[in-house]
């Protein structure tokens, strides 16, 4: 007996075995991309964890306040005598701006620099490590040599060569040896707190007394980096090294930060975590969809078995017998679907990895599998396609033998939507009338086929809506930034000065300059009620033309004008006060001051960030007439690289970039999540395709009997096929309705609800592009419809006789 129903079993298997393998491969994507997606966070944070130990990430850094230096060895001394006890380690640091001249031949690239001055014992570096990604790193004997190395996300940014050479302002012609990161810069982070802004500032490392010529500070160091001894915590070792620092140094200013409260180190996890609550959402969904069309399909695949269930009950065979064979069938696409499963999660983990590898330069990556996450999706897997052969087995053995051999029309539904379609008169012939009848008279099995479909879809259409809305910030931010004076650059100067002041002025007189407009940035604070916010505030100045933020609502004039997003999560609208904390200019420093403002207007960029105030407004600053940004327009003639050329170096000028790099920079930090959710689209629009294929392969074993009776009286394969194409166009178009209708509710609901947490300084918008509904509808209907064309050669070989034959 066991041997008959392993060989019945293997003939189902050779008979519909691209239905299966079509079967499994689905429940495998579904399996394989859970584990990946839910595996992402475990990998990310050990490959950190491990990457920082490494390099020996510091657990303190000490920073000089302002424009503070002290000469080498004083901060060094300062915590000598807590070495051993409470402090493990301690090297000095000189980090500075600077500007970095990395030009080709044709192809300008110069951009602001921060240069950090790296001490070079012969013991190498005890805390934050240099890790080298190419070429070599700095050598003990470099100690006195004008030699460079490039950051990672720089050189990776632009194609750098491992070696070369390159400008630096106040060092001249430098060669580079290497590409490389320490802990603090393996994202680089701008003013607004956004990783990517490796676009716009370059990284150089250099010996520390490389970097004190570069920043005009001979002998002087500003930063210091502490790991802690063994068994002490943190909070202890910081506390001892204040008071070791104010004991020496009473009269520096100085701030002390944690190394995991570093922008670039806490963005780095924090992204691991709140990313993950996005993706743990896709792969729910994802296996969800998966899991329900194997459902749908392994179902009506063992219905379409329901006519030997009953021959088999009307010769005496046990029930229990006759349901091992469908079950069988369950088995076989479950184990299929977890062994495709395997290969199918490795590939998905490698493809997340690798947008990740390219993100992050980590010198160390973790191997990880997502093996627990692995065997639940497969649980799930094993378990729902034998429910869902057992569920039609126990249908089919609880009816009359009779009503089990009973096939075609004759078993179908007569009531509902059967009984209202005799009525309806479809034009043509009764050959056009089949398809939406044979629809109607099995309504269950259209429903099913409908959801199924509309399942596969719904992950589609969302994944490709919130892709699109990523990309949709990109595009809104670039209109808003280069909508007037799209070839500016804009230059920072390296201290405050009145408006129209000598850096001004002479900026202006250069020929390669065709206009200059002066403003001030400054970062600030905006509160409403219990919530707050971070915002680089920029004073507009009266009569400023090189660009203005374009206004959706209000005016600039008499308050802060605020980006969408921020006036939302602020609950704030027009004509409503907030209260700006904002730095005000004593003559000497800047003091922190706080103000009620009203809300003027509402600006269309679409980073909550950035907000804005004109020259009224802006006196409340105490900084009215002073200036730290210049927005340049070149000369006719004169492209912004030019001009970038012309200004490098210039006294007075810190950094110089052009307007198109905070684009850059939007872009380069979205790359990882729009690349991952185009893998995610580039998955479930297979498994789309592969769940329209089956069905429209079970929907034909399903109808062929009709198919055997319609070419016994003569008519042609190829009618067969036309009833067969209808059939798919119209489930097609339901189900690609449906899932576009529930896609774009969860891609509200994903937008609204996650990305506060994961992009809470994006305004993403559920959008949807044309080449994505081009892409839908060629997968939910065009797809759909072809899928029979597939088929033709089984339609076209059909025994009809044995087909129609009622026993066997």
């Amino acid at each position: 007996m066991a041997a008959t129903l392993l060989r019945w079993s293997w003939r189902d298997l050779r008979g519909r075995w691209l239905q299966v393998l079509a079967t499994a491969l689905i429940l495998g994507l579904g399996i394989g991309t859970f584990a990946g997606l839910v595996g992402i966070r475990e990998w990310r944070e050990r490959s950190a964890d491990e990457s920082f130990a490494a390099m020996r990430a510091d657990d303190l850094r000490v920073d000089l306040a302002g424009e503070g230096y002290v000469p080498s060895g004083r901060l060094e001394a300062a915590v000598s005598p807590l070495l051993g006890s409470v402090v493990g380690a301690a090297e000095e640091r000189l980090v500075a701006n600077g500007q970095l001249d990395a030009s080709r031949p044709g192809r300008p690239l110069m951009v602001p620099a921060r240069i950090v001055g790296l001490p070079l014992p012969d013991g190498g570096q005890s805390v934050d490590r240099l890790a080298v990604h190419a070429g070599r790193g700095l050598l003990p004997t470099d100690a006195g040599r004008r030699v460079a190395v490039l950051d990672s996300n720089f050189a990776r940014h632009f194609d750098l060569g491992a070696r070369g050479r390159v400008r630096i302002a106040g060092l001249g012609a430098v060669p580079y040896v290497g590409h490389g990161v320490t802990p603090s810069y393996v994202l680089v982070v701008d003013e607004t707190g956004f990783p990517g802004a490796e676009a716009s500032l370059g990284i150089v490392y250099l010996p520390i007394a490389a970097a004190q010529r570069a920043a005009g500070q001979p002998g002087a160091v500003n930063e210091l980096v502490l790991r802690v001894a063994d068994g002490v915590g943190v909070a202890r070792a910081e506390h001892e090294v204040r008071r070791a620092l104010a004991a020496a140094l009473p009269r520096q200013g100085m701030t002390i930060a944690r190394g995991a409260d570093e922008d670039s180190r806490a963005i780095l996890y924090r992204d691991a975590r709140n990313d993950q609550k996005m993706f743990l959402v896709l792969a729910i969904l994802v296996l969800a969809g998966a899991v329900f069309a194997v459902f749908n399909l392994v179902s009506r695949a063992v219905e379409a078995q329901r006519r030997e269930i009953g021959i088999g009950m009307a010769l005496g065979a046990p029930p229990w017998l006759l349901a091992l064979r469908p079950l069988l069938l369950g088995l076989q696409i479950a184990l299929l679907g977890i062994l495709l499963g395997l290969p199918v999660g490795a590939l998905a983990s490698a493809g997340f990895r690798s947008v990740y590898e390219d993100f992050y330069p980590l010198p160390v990556y973790a191997d990880v599998f997502p093996l627990r996450f692995f065997l639940f999706a497969a649980a799930l897997g094993l378990a729902l396609p034998l429910l869902a052969a057992a569920l039609p087995v126990a249908r089919a053995v609880g009816v009359a033998p009779v009503e089990g051999i009973r096939v075609g029309f004759r078993a179908a539904g007569r009531g509902g939507a059967a009984r209202f379609l005799r009525r309806l008169r479809v034009p043509g012939h009764s050959l056009a009338q089949l398809p939406p009848r044979n629809l109607a008279r099995g309504l269950r099995r259209t429903l099913l086929t409908v959801l199924g479909l509309g399942a596969a879809m719904t992950i589609t259409v969302a994944t490709l809506a919130v892709f699109d809305g990523f990309r949709g910030v990109v595009d809104r931010q670039e209109v808003e930034v280069l909508h007037t004076g799209a070839d500016r650059v804009e230059a920072t100067l390296t201290s405050p000065e009145p408006a129209g002041g000598p850096v001004q002025r002479q900026v202006a007189a250069l020929p390669e300059v065709k206009k200059v407009d002066a403003d001030l940035v400054v970062p600030a604070r905006v509160a409403a009620g219990e919530h707050s916010l971070e915002i680089a505030l920029t004073a507009i100045r009266p009569g400023s033309t090189v660009w203005r933020p374009t206004l959706t609502e209000g005016s600039l004039l008499g308050g802060v004008v605020l980006a969408r997003k921020a006036a939302e999560d602020l609950g704030v609208g027009v004509g409503d006060e907030v209260l700006l904390s904002h730095p005000r200019w004593t003559g000497s420093g800047y003091e922190i001051a706080r103000s009620p403002v009203p809300v003027s207007g509402i600006h269309a960029n679409p980073v909550r960030s950035f907000a804005y105030v004109d020259a009224v407004a802006a006196a409340r600053l105490g900084g009215i007439d002073l200036t730290n940004e210049l927005l340049i327009l070149p000369a006719r003639g004169i492209g912004a690289a030019e001009l970038q050329r012309a200004l490098f170096g210039r006294p007075g000028i810190g950094a110089v970039r052009p307007a198109r790099a905070s684009v850059e920079a939007i872009h380069d930090a979205l790359e990882s999540t729009t690349s991952i959710f185009g893998l995610i689209a580039a998955i479930t629009l297979l498994m789309a395709i592969l769940v329209a294929f089956t069905s429209t392969s079970v929907s034909v074993d399903e109808h062929r009997r009709e198919y055997a009776t319609m070419f016994a009286f003569g008519l042609p394969p190829r009618a067969g096929l036309r009833v067969a194409m209808s059939e798919s166009l119209v489930t097609g178009v339901l189900g690609t309705v449906l899932g576009l209708g529930l896609g774009l509710a969860v891609a509200a609901w994903m937008v609204t609800s996650l990305l506060a947490d994961t992009a809470p300084d994006l305004d993403v918008l559920v959008e949807i592009s044309a080449l994505s509904l081009a892409l839908i509808f060629f997968v939910g209907v065009v797809s759909v419809t072809l899928a029979p064309l597939f088929l033709y050669r089984r339609l076209r070989g059909m025994d009809v006789s044995a087909t129609l034959r009622v026993m066997e």
